[in-house]
């Protein structure tokens, strides 16, 4: 993949969908003039990729493993680097990445990334003979003793190879990436409420429990947070004790419609659990 831009790649994205929806749209039934426009638009797209330029160099990265889990989170990159004519380029400085991937809480529905990524610099190795490069033991995993800002992993892990082959400042770089899915541990949730109907003004309190199967970790200080509405993800949250014990309180508001409780483990192989709350918001509407 060829990228000169972060502007230019989300330009292109947008290019691709635009034209993906237009030679997708149903044509009306027995409309000449619709059926005529739909030809249009493909001749205009066949040409466009027709008259875009050819990539001068390809990056090509794979991982050795498809998926990874609890026991076995390491794989083997390996990849080439050639010309447009597949002739390797021997000796090329290739720069490797990793990037944990999350999902955005995006309440609005905006037109923005829905990713949210941690990305560790993997460093630079260079091609061979034949163009090929390298890197084993790498480690498909979060590398920060801390939690995550984020609470919503996705659990797949991208790396990300690319190439530079002209002034460090003219922004043409050539990118191959390759991404595995990480299979989480099942984590379990137990709560109780102080009430199941609630006022503006009241103080909700879940307390509960959260466990997962013996010899994956401790559970101390995972954190569980409670959503009251559907953009406050973060606004009441707390921590387990040594045994998973957890008491998280939201003060309640009048627009708060919706009890959700779910955990956010540290550890990128041990999956969160949710549960929807028995309660309702009974504050009288004016």
């Amino acid at each position: 993949m060829h990228l000169r831009t972060r502007a230019a790649r989300l330009t292109a994205a947008a290019t691709l969908a635009l034209t993906t929806f237009a030679l997708s749209a149903p044509a009306a039934h027995g409309s000449t003039a619709d059926q005529g426009s739909i030809a249009e638009r493909a001749s205009t797209a066949a040409r466009t990729k027709t008259d875009e330029p050819t990539a001068a160099y390809r990056v090509a990265l794979t991982s050795s493993a498809a998926t990874t889990d609890f026991a076995h989170r390491t794989t083997d990159l390996s990849g080439t680097v050639t010309r447009a004519d597949g002739t390797p380029v021997a000796d090329a400085p290739v720069n490797l990445s990793k990037t944990v991937l999350y999902d955005t809480w995006n309440p609005w529905g905006d037109p923005i990334d829905p990713t949210e990524r941690e990305t560790l610099d993997l460093g630079a190795v260079r091609t061979d003979a034949q163009g090929r490069f390298a890197l084993a033991g790498v480690r498909a995993d979060r590398w920060l003793d801390q939690g995550s800002v984020y609470v919503f992993p996705r659990h797949q892990v991208q790396f990300e190879a690319s190439y530079d082959p002209g002034p460090p400042d003219d922004n043409e770089i050539y990118f191959g990436a390759d991404t595995l899915g990480v299979r989480p541990v099942a984590s379990a949730l137990t709560y109780k409420v102080n009430r199941t109907k609630v006022r503006a003004g009241d103080t909700l309190v879940v307390t509960g429990k959260v466990t997962w199967p013996a010899g994956h970790g401790p559970v101390a200080g995972t954190r569980v947070l409670l959503r009251t509405y559907f953009e406050s993800a973060y606004n009441a949250q707390a921590t387990t004790d040594a045994r998973g014990n957890f008491e998280v309180r939201a003060k309640i508001r009048d627009y708060d419609n919706e009890f959700v409780l779910f955990s956010a483990p540290k550890d990128y192989y041990i999956a969160g659990a949710s549960k929807e709350l028995p309660v309702k918001n009974v504050t009288p509407r004016p």
